[in-house]
């Protein structure tokens, strides 16, 4: 009953807002979704998307998500009270005790199934510019000479932040990895952002991509390099 009420939650916002801003959605590879058990991977660059996993996962494929947020939304009576009653960890970003964090998000690994899957943003928080100028500097400033070169590519997305990420397919080996990537959102970087007027006509793009876990690397090097 929580899962339905989440969908419905959802899916009035988003369907409500795409209503009153006259915004666009169009998704390509949405035919690879599919069953689960699934680690989603989703890109995360405004306020506005916050709702696109469920609409699009749960909605229209019926999995049952379980997701990494963080902590500062359960001010919002609403992700408090269901968030609580359904597998979700609320995340304190930078907390003094990070491997406390990563092991409450690898709880969410338990028993997933066919109609299960794990939403994380690997960035961590939501892309700016300004916020990749920081993580390159920050990267560099540890002499991780092979990840600043990787990083050094980086346009649109922030470094991704490897703990819960790397906790999560340790935690779940017989789950497929699937991408959500998407561009449009950008000018919504703030409910500043929204109210005035930034999502007005907005066209926005969707693009998945389902990694099967064979594919994915064994070790956590690997795995952190193919990330």
């Amino acid at each position: 009953r929580h899962y339905a009420l989440q969908r419905w939650w959802a899916h009035a916002i988003f369907d409500g807002a795409a209503g009153i801003f006259g915004f666009r959605v169009d998704v390509a590879g949405e035919d690879v979704v599919g069953h689960g058990p699934l680690l989603v991977l989703m890109r995360h660059a405004s306020v506005a998307d916050t709702p696109l996993p469920v609409v699009l996962l749960s909605v229209r494929h019926g999995l049952r998500m379980r997701y990494v947020l963080k902590r500062e939304l359960l001010w919002d009576p609403c992700l408090d009270l269901v968030g609580h009653r359904i597998p979700n960890v609320f995340v304190r970003r930078g907390s003094d005790d990070g491997a406390r964090e990563v092991a409450q998000v690898t709880k969410l690994a338990r028993g997933l199934g066919r109609r299960d899957g794990i939403l994380i943003y690997p960035e961590g928080t939501r892309f700016t510019p300004q916020k990749l100028v920081r993580a390159r500097a920050a990267i560099a400033e540890r002499g991780d000479a092979a990840r600043v070169a990787r990083v050094g590519a980086l346009r649109h997305v922030l470094p991704p932040r490897l703990g819960g990420a790397l906790a999560l397919l340790g935690a779940a080996p017989d789950a497929d990895v699937l991408i959500v990537a998407h561009t449009g959102f950008e000018a919504v970087g703030s409910f500043n952002d929204l109210w005035n007027g930034g999502l007005v006509g907005c066209h926005v793009r969707v693009q998945l991509w389902r990694v099967p876990r064979a594919d994915i690397p064994d070790a956590p090097d690997g795995q952190a390099a193919w990330i």
